[in-house]
């Protein structure tokens, strides 16, 4: 994150970037206080016998939907402009520090480390910055899992803890499987890019060259050795994300059952109606969804703040 913020500071963007993104933030929140309190409208009515209130409550939360939409339309239109400007802006940035730069320097790195710093890495950084799953509904899944909290805390103590406990147990497993391993491996799946990059483009550049030499075999060898390794680099990470998506599921389905076990009980011996036990079931979700989004976002801004690092060492050449 320390990298972003130098990275923002430097295109002088930072007052534009947190206006869109305070923008962004509260839209989880919203939904899952109207949907929880929709559902649980709903449930009673058809408790009480009171079906004529139901076409009343649905058009009331239909037009509160229709406007959240409309204006999370609107704000992520801004951000998609704002996106493609600041990839235009630090990709021009980039082209002119390494027109700076002296020969002897240029020559001291492979081409295709240069390369991959231009395209893949801008890209990379951009992603964090604006794209899904990443920065923004990383400040949207926060605030949105603390008032689904709060407002799960209103419907039942007992429920919220139970919750907490396994999403404890999951920020746990996904720190011990990804957190911890991803960004060195994201590091490793870039310098094998540009490895690779850099092994094909004699092929490409110097094509006549290497029929004259004969040295397309040694060179297409070369080729197959570091797309196997960026090939290696890549399934780590899938593998690394695979298991922690795998114990996301786990935990998940055994918090459900546990608290739909306990709330049978409590309706049987009258200590709640179902209404309640409907409002709560949303309410985790969107808090057990936040937690998921908070997770994997985290994942991709720690892989994805590898390339931003990157990015900084070219600026500061």
């Amino acid at each position: 994150m320390r990298e972003l913020g130098r990275l923002i500071k430097r295109m002088g963007i930072w007052r534009k970037y947190m206006f869109l993104l305070l923008l962004r933030s509260p839209f989880d929140a919203v939904r899952t206080w109207m949907l929880a309190n929709l559902m649980k409208s709903v449930f009673q009515c058809l408790e009480t016998d009171d079906a004529g209130a139901l076409p009343v409550v649905c058009a009331g939360y239909g037009l509160i939907c229709t406007m959240l939409f409309i204006y999370n339309g609107i704000v992520w239109s801004h951000y998609a402009a704002f996106s493609a400007k600041t990839e235009v802006r630090l990709q021009e940035k980039m082209v002119n520090k390494l027109l700076s730069l002296p020969l002897k320097r240029v020559d001291s790195h492979f081409s295709g480390e240069w390369i991959t710093k231009l395209n893949s890495d801008i890209h990379a950084a951009v992603t964090m910055m604006n794209g899904p799953l990443n920065i923004p509904h990383l400040a949207g899944a926060v605030i949105g899992t603390l008032v689904s909290s709060f407002l799960m805390l209103r419907g039942s103590l007992l429920f919220m803890c139970i919750t907490w406990i396994f999403i404890v147990l999951q920020l746990f497993a996904n720190y011990m499987a990804v957190i911890k391993a991803v960004p060195k491996l994201k590091e490793e799946s870039q310098n094998a890019m540009a490895q690779n990059t850099s092994a094909i483009k004699p092929l490409i550049t110097d094509a006549d060259t290497v029929l004259l030499y004969d040295a397309g075999t040694l060179l297409m060898k070369n080729c197959e050795e570091t797309s196997r390794k960026l090939m290696k680099s890549n399934m780590k990470i899938h593998v690394q994300k695979a298991l922690n998506d795998v114990s996301m599921r786990l935990f998940g389905i055994a918090g459900y059952l546990t608290i739909l076990l306990i709330g049978y009980g409590l309706i049987r011996e009258g200590r709640m109606v179902f209404s309640d036990l409907i409002y709560c079931f949303q309410v985790r979700g969107a808090v057990i969804s936040g937690m998921f989004m908070f997770i994997t976002s985290l994942n991709n801004v720690k892989a994805n703040s590898i390339c931003i690092k990157r990015v900084h060492d070219v600026f500061e050449e």
